[in-house]
């Protein structure tokens, strides 16, 4: 865009989910910088070779001096750390294009899970799978959250969390780094609201994910992704990642969760999905039965999607009676 500075990456077809890998880019996606890179050890992240003052070739491929950036400090840097895996775009404001896919900053899900609750100032909001911050960023700037605890399983995305908190400016947000399903197990923290955007049908039980997710608050958002088999098994694309089903009971509800593998998308640098090369999903009865076994009804519901690449999604929020 004009007046903007471009990180490099690969460009990616908008999408308005969280999913693990966009529509399409299901394989590998590594981006150089700009001129030779080298691999930054234990983590695969490309960065770029330094030169010397007078123009001259900097340091061999490899060394520990490419870690170095030595051009004028700018947002953009830090951007491109992680050149190739952001899914979000930053405002137009600040002045970056980080090649990613998703306005997650400036997303439509976030402002109309607010109006419905009728508003969300001054609250405790837990957030789940933040993935680069950007709901974070709007709840705390836009929506006047009063403290923002977003808890990330994926430890680049989690870094990104941290340089878009940066570039932002947040202040009310704390990101920390593991498994949110433990941190809520823990029950030591209550919350005003739980966000869980793009994470429920990333989960290996997602019955038990429910659970947690209506203890921890009195206010659930939801976005997600579920299983209807005439939806998936009208597309040959989306039917081949599900590869079993299982009957199971939690906390005496019985039902079927329907194992989705990720695939080709696992070789994607800016793989967002769970920690696990496959994830359950739910059907919507089920999702809905759960809430209620709970004790919470389903106060309204958004954004049907029954065309969405990676399969019928809807956004819904959810109150304790």
């Amino acid at each position: 865009r004009p007046g903007r500075t471009v990180a490099a990456g690969p460009t990616r077809a908008p999408t308005m989910g969280d999913a693990a890998v966009p529509e399409n880019a299901e394989s590998s996606a590594t981006s150089a910088i700009r001129g030779p890179t080298a691999a930054w050890p234990g983590t695969g992240c490309t960065t770029m070779t330094t030169a010397d003052p007078d123009g001259s070739a900097g340091s061999p491929a490899g060394s520990v001096l490419d870690l170095y950036r030595l051009d004028h400090p700018s947002a953009a840097n830090a951007v491109e750390i992680f050149a190739g895996d952001w899914s979000s775009t930053l405002p137009d404001e600040v002045g970056v294009d980080t090649g990613g896919f998703a306005p997650l900053f400036d997303d439509d899900r976030i402002t109309w899970m607010v109006e419905t609750l009728g508003g969300v100032t001054g609250q405790r909001i837990l957030e789940l799978g933040p993935l680069e911050g950007g709901h974070t960023w709007a709840l705390e700037a836009r929506h006047g959250a009063g403290e923002i605890v977003a808890i990330e399983a994926n430890q680049r995305a989690y870094l990104r969390c941290l340089v878009a908190k940066e570039i932002m400016g947040s202040t009310r947000s704390r990101f920390l780094l593991g498994d949110f399903n433990r941190y809520m197990a823990d029950g030591g923290e209550r919350f005003d609201l739980v966000v869980a955007c793009g994470v429920l049908y990333h989960m290996e039980e997602p019955a038990r994910h429910i659970g947690l997710l209506c203890q921890s608050a009195d206010s659930v958002f939801v976005w997600t992704h579920y299983y209807d088999r005439e939806i998936v098994e009208a597309n040959p694309n989306l039917a081949r990642k599900f590869t079993a089903e299982t009957e199971v009971e939690v906390d005496g509800h019985r039902h079927t969760v329907h194992r989705q593998d990720y695939l080709d998308a696992l070789g994607w640098g800016g793989f967002c999905g769970a920690g696990r090369p496959s994830a359950n999903w739910l059907e919507l009865d089920d999702i809905w039965a759960l809430f209620d076994r709970n004790g919470f009804d389903i106060v309204d519901t958004g954004f049907h999607n029954d065309s969405h690449g990676h399969g019928p999604a809807l956004a819904f929020v959810a109150r304790r009676r």
